[in-house]
């Protein structure tokens, strides 16, 4: 085994552009998620390694619970390769569990450790690729330099012989198979680049076993794609692996380019001002003995285009708000915000409880017609409103009429939230 080389690289897969803007991949998803949490319902191992691999929150009673029975089945004389890694998963979601459980996990590495495994039946029992990889990471949340090198080389000698034995594992548990052979080959310190190429190497990247070496936007690998709207996994570890997959590339996705950022970004960060609001200052009473309890209201179009100055001006340095733009006629438009290197018009709306969508669509088509006449500076729009009313049922119908008005991009609409009465 060559530990430096970049896992992946001998795959080639064509990639295509991640989107969830698509019914029938949310509900294959829905499925595979599904699937997926069937683990949580299985041994410990596979209970484990789903909550490591999803990186959901544990509820503590139940690592509590589980981390005591597993220590004890170490202690015990029924001690078995899955009941370490187990356990090592569980010190991999939970750190704290090193001070009660870490002793008892290590003399289980080194129980594991002491086994060797030369006929296919020893092989069947040893090479178990989600136990090695909770063994792995174990190790490496309770930083036991000295066992994570001596797991190496007793792992590069398993793995050794499982070449030249008939015993080939396939899919999702080579792949894993592969991972824990090349990270254990280097030291802890150290971190694996790899491709990501496998929804295992993905995982690897997502829970911090590894770095990815991809310079350029991340990408969804097309076999991946394939297997999640097929939806019938065989194997609910490769369903959890493909979950946590789409779920990391979708993520990365989604986030702003702050150095260069373009027209997708502005409406990717207006699209998540409902999950900045969650912080809003909405006071029943003082906070401090020397203040007063604010009520951060936003009661018409002009707090609501102030709120967005500063929600985009940071990312934007051109941004400019109430920019006069030239005569149509006897009308003399005004921008209420603009990015002038994206040729960007940002149109701010305030949607009251009495005006219906027709109204609102009727309002922003007009205001396309007089803000691009031939000679303007701008070549799209994007309407944001603040919804008074959160008719939250009615968005889907109000953005698909937006957007289908002539250079209307990206529209975005944000509910009022219910604490703002």
């Amino acid at each position: 085994m060559e530990p430096q080389r970049h896992v992946g690289q001998d795959r080639h897969y064509k990639v295509v552009p991640l989107s969830t803007n698509n019914s029938i991949l949310s509900e294959a998803l829905s499925a595979v998620e599904a699937q997926a949490h069937t683990l949580k319902t299985a041994d410990p191992l596979s209970c484990a390694f789903c909550y490591w691999a999803l990186g959901e929150e544990l509820p503590i009673h139940e690592r509590a619970q589980m981390s005591k029975e597993l220590c004890d089945e170490i202690a015990g004389s029924g001690r078995s390769i899955q009941a370490v890694a187990a356990l090592g998963f569980l010190l991999g979601i939970d750190s704290a569990l090193n001070a009660t459980c870490g002793n008892t996990f290590t003399q289980g590495v080194d129980w594991l450790l002491g086994r060797v495994g030369y006929s296919q039946n020893s092989m069947v029992s040893l090479m178990q690729p989600l136990a090695h990889t909770g063994v792995l990471v174990g190790l490496r949340g309770i930083e036991d330099v000295q066992r994570w090198e001596k797991f190496g080389g007793w792992f590069a000698t398993l793995f050794e012989n499982l070449q030249s034995t008939p015993l080939r594992d396939t899919g999702c548990h080579q792949d894993l198979l592969t991972l824990v052979g090349s990270r254990s080959a280097i030291t802890m310190s150290e971190m694996l680049k790899v491709q990501l190429a496998t929804a295992s190497d993905v995982v690897f990247v997502a829970r911090g076993l590894a770095e990815s070496d991809q310079a350029t936007e991340m990408n969804i690998p097309s076999e991946l794609l394939e297997r999640i709207k097929l939806i019938n996994y065989g194997e609910p570890e490769q369903a959890a692996l493909d979950l946590t997959a789409f779920r990391y590339l979708m993520q990365g996705a989604l986030q702003v380019n702050l150095r260069a950022p373009t027209l997708e970004d502005v409406g990717r960060l207006l699209r998540r001002i409902p999950a900045g609001l969650r912080r809003w200052t909405w006071d029943d009473q003082k906070k401090t003995p020397n203040s007063t309890a604010q009520k951060w209201a936003i009661e018409h179009e002009y707090h609501f285009q102030n709120f967005l100055c500063a929600v985009l001006a940071p990312a934007f340095p051109d941004l400019r708000d109430e920019e006069w733009l030239a005569s149509v006629g006897h009308k003399k438009p005004r921008a209420d915000l603009v990015i002038p290197s994206l040729y960007l018009l940002i149109e701010v709306k305030y949607w009251r409880k009495n005006i219906s969508p027709q109204d609102l669509i009727s309002q922003i088509g007009e205001d396309v017609s007089l803000y691009l006449k031939v000679g303007s500076p701008y070549r799209k729009i994007l309407p944001v409103i603040w919804d008074q009313g959160r008719r939250t049922e009615q968005y889907d119908l109000l953005i698909a009429g937006l957007s289908e008005i002539r250079d209307v991009v990206n529209p975005v609409v944000v509910a009022q939230p219910a604490f703002m009465e």
